[in-house]
């Protein structure tokens, strides 16, 4: 049970997706005190307007915190080896992958996997100034940046390479690794099961990955989940799903079921 009397002793975790937000609150110190809430977006309204009306509505929101993590689902994202790596030139490498956004943009890193990458992505201006108004030392990530995290990790208890691949709506995160190396990121637009399949056998051949010996770990929530599983079974051998509650077992974040799996991971890697 949170004391929202003391909230200046917890970390509040937010999640901004185009599929609506999800607001947590925790206290670091003690796995059972834990508070969670998912919020209905109007999707005719921006990001902005509607992270306005819930900052109005949510009165978890309106406490001030000891921490404050901001993931936004949907931001653009370019991963940059950390010996290729200058913060001065961060702006420089983000918009030569997405040219597009050279507009009204913020644009912010993360470092990833033990400090063997960079994540650097983008926020849309008004986005960015919202949430800094009302949480001036708010962190911001991407979703590749927990699952990294959370992937490195279990990489490194095998001797085969790991595979994780997250499934949201309409797209999907896959992260390779390889004896406590990050292999491979990218995140694939995805209308249905036979993009899903032809995005993630392409990159296990292009990575030369085994059929028989390297495993493949799936996290996350979509109506293509068990189509997907049927086909993949035909050409990879190990195949698990990843379950929070066994992931995450000693924490209160296991049992809810239906927080995106970034988040979790977002919150028990911290």
């Amino acid at each position: 049970m949170i004391d929202f009397n003391r909230t200046k002793q917890y970390t509040l975790s937010i999640r901004l997706s185009t599929d609506g937000f999800c607001f947590a609150v925790h206290d670091p110190q003690a796995d059972n005190r834990f508070a969670y809430q998912p919020y209905a977006i109007n999707p005719q309204k921006s990001l902005t307007a509607n992270l306005k009306d819930a900052l109005k509505e949510v009165d978890m929101l309106k406490h001030i915190y000891a921490k404050v993590c901001v993931i936004v689902a949907d931001a653009p994202y370019t991963f940059i080896p950390r010996e290729y790596y200058d913060r001065s030139c961060e702006r420089e490498f983000y918009l030569q992958n997405f040219p597009q956004s050279a507009g009204n943009i913020e644009v912010l890193s993360n470092s990833v996997a033990d400090d063997l990458a960079v994540v650097v992505f983008g926020l849309d201006h008004l986005l960015h100034q919202c949430i800094t108004e009302r949480f001036p030392k708010a962190e911001f990530y991407v979703p590749v940046t927990p699952l990294a995290n959370f992937g490195l990790d279990k990489s490194l208890a095998t001797t085969n390479r790991y595979c994780l691949v997250h499934l949201r709506k309409q797209c999907l995160d896959m992260l390779c690794f390889a004896g406590g190396e990050l292999l491979f990121v990218n995140t694939f637009s995805s209308r249905d099961t036979a993009d899903m399949q032809y995005f993630l056998l392409n990159t296990w051949q292009t990575l030369g990955l085994s059929q028989l010996e390297d495993t493949l770990h799936i996290a996350g929530q979509s109506r293509h989940l068990k189509a997907l599983v049927k086909q993949l079974e035909r050409f990879i051998k190990t195949i698990h799903f990843i379950h929070p509650a066994e992931e995450f077992h000693t924490t209160e974040l296991a049992r809810i079921g239906e927080m995106p799996f970034d988040l979790q991971a977002l919150i028990a890697c911290e």
